[in-house]
């Protein structure tokens, strides 16, 4: 128990300490530029393939489209854990500058690749370096935050990411078009612009960084003996139906997404121009999703049924896509489904460390690479399933999200209960052995 002890008054004066001045406004900058980087190639990404396909059936282009985004999700997967780790290790700073100049890297690669098959290594890197900064920023914030904070710092930072999520099309979409008076059809090698200014944005957040960010400090969480603290099965359950509704929740947003960008151009006939306009919406209901975290009174009331709701409202409208007549229409649809998706993942991530706390970048890892593979797997399945129907892929994500309503009635909230009921324990032992010990004579020297 003196072990178990001494861990969470370590934490507690860790969190105690103010975070690095600029701090926050650095670790938003970077995410902000990774989610620009990724949401300005949206609406551009089939004239882009299209310059290495030349005439190849539809099929042939719904295939790459997802493959090129699922190439960048399944990279995040692969890597996010082993950045937990190493930021755990070595320290947060020194990751979030290995892993951000490589995002930076291979997005100029990707703006200059020579061949297809170099687009899909380039975008590859920039996965790879993507992977470090979510996950690493979260858990440099909760080494500095106390509860509350973290909590509120959280919804900030993945704020920050809709935001530059938000703005990547329009940005994609102006810079490489209207920008130079051409149409988006006709803009030859001016698509590569896009993410040669995102490059050129993020390398002075390089300089920054260890500035903002403070010295470099590894986090050795010292080993909690078997049987303290947290109660182990409780906990390693909680752990693993948060990573599966994370992948399910993922998977969902992954089809939805590239479906809904094949259902546009190729169903419905819309511009590019009017493409960006549904990512903006999109965007801007899952950061209406997330600020509504900020408010007490609703993270006192999220619980399983607030999951379970969330994920059953998304399937609920993607359930209506075979009625959508117009853009106004799928404009509306698709608010709905991101402002249910959107509070899913930032949840999960405060769960996770709302009662344990030891390695936080692994932990945050972890949860990261679950939610980038159900991405990436439903990102690369959504081009095969709208070639099958054009409806397969919506089918599919509303299918996916019943599935993760119904674990998170019957698997994550039972399990969070039972860490609670198994956290509370633990302290009221801890409290009656202090109190023993307090009555203990003191020993005669």
């Amino acid at each position: 128990m003196a072990t178990d002890a001494l861990g969470r008054l370590e934490r507690t004066a860790m969190a105690s300490l103010p975070i690095a001045k600029g701090a926050m406004a650095l670790l938003g900058a970077m995410v902000f530029i990774v989610s620009l980087g990724y949401g300005a190639g949206l609406p551009l990404i089939r004239p882009y393939l299209l310059r290495y396909l030349g005439a190849v059936p539809a099929s042939t282009v719904a295939w790459h489209v997802g493959m090129l985004g699922g190439v960048y999700l399944f990279a995040l997967f692969v890597f996010a854990p082993l950045w937990g780790r190493l930021s755990d290790r070595h320290g947060r700073v020194l990751v979030l500058l290995i892993g951000f100049a490589t995002f930076l890297v291979g997005s100029a690669a990707t703006a200059l690749a020579p061949s297809l098959g170099f687009v899909y290594a380039a975008r590859l890197l920039a996965g790879a370096g993507a992977a470090a900064i979510v996950p690493t920023a979260q858990a440099y914030i909760a080494d500095c935050s106390t509860t509350v904070d973290r909590s509120r710092r959280f919804v900030l930072l993945g704020s920050a990411s809709f935001i530059g999520f938000l703005a990547g099309p329009a940005f994609g979409t102006w810079l490489a078009g209207p920008v130079m008076g051409a149409a988006v059809g006709e803009m030859g090698r001016m698509l590569n612009w896009p993410a040669l200014a995102v490059a050129a944005a993020g390398a002075p957040l390089l300089l920054l960084a260890p500035l903002c960010l403070g010295r470099n400090h590894a986090i050795v969480a010292a080993p909690v003996p078997e049987g303290e603290g947290v109660a182990k099965d409780p906990r390693r359950h909680f752990v693993h139906a948060s990573m599966l509704l994370a992948l399910l929740a993922s998977f969902a947003v992954g089809t939805f997404e590239v479906g809904f960008n094949l259902f546009g151009t190729q169903t419905l006939g819309l511009t590019t121009a009017t493409m960006a306009a549904m990512f903006i919406t999109c965007s801007l209901a899952m950061l209406a999703a997330q600020l509504m975290l900020l408010l007490s009174s609703v993270r006192r009331r999220v619980d399983q049924r607030w999951v379970a709701a969330a994920f059953a409202g998304s399937a609920l409208a993607l359930a209506f896509t075979s009625l959508v007549p117009d853009a106004g229409s799928l404009g509306l649809m698709i608010a709905v489904v991101a402002t249910g998706a959107g509070m899913v993942g930032p949840v999960l991530s405060y769960e996770l460390l709302e009662r344990k706390a030891d390695a936080p970048g692994a932990l945050l890892g972890r949860q990261a690479a679950a939610g980038n593979l159900g991405q990436a797997l439903g990102s690369m399945s959504a081009g095969s399933l709208f070639t099958f129907a054009p409806m397969a892929p919506f089918w599919t994500a509303a299918v996916i999200l019943l599935l993760g309503a119904v674990l998170s009635m019957v698997w994550w909230g039972p399990t969070r209960l039972r860490e609670i009921a198994a956290g509370k324990l633990a302290g009221a032992r801890d409290s009656a052995t202090a109190a023993v010990s307090s009555d203990l004579p003191a020993p005669q020297g």
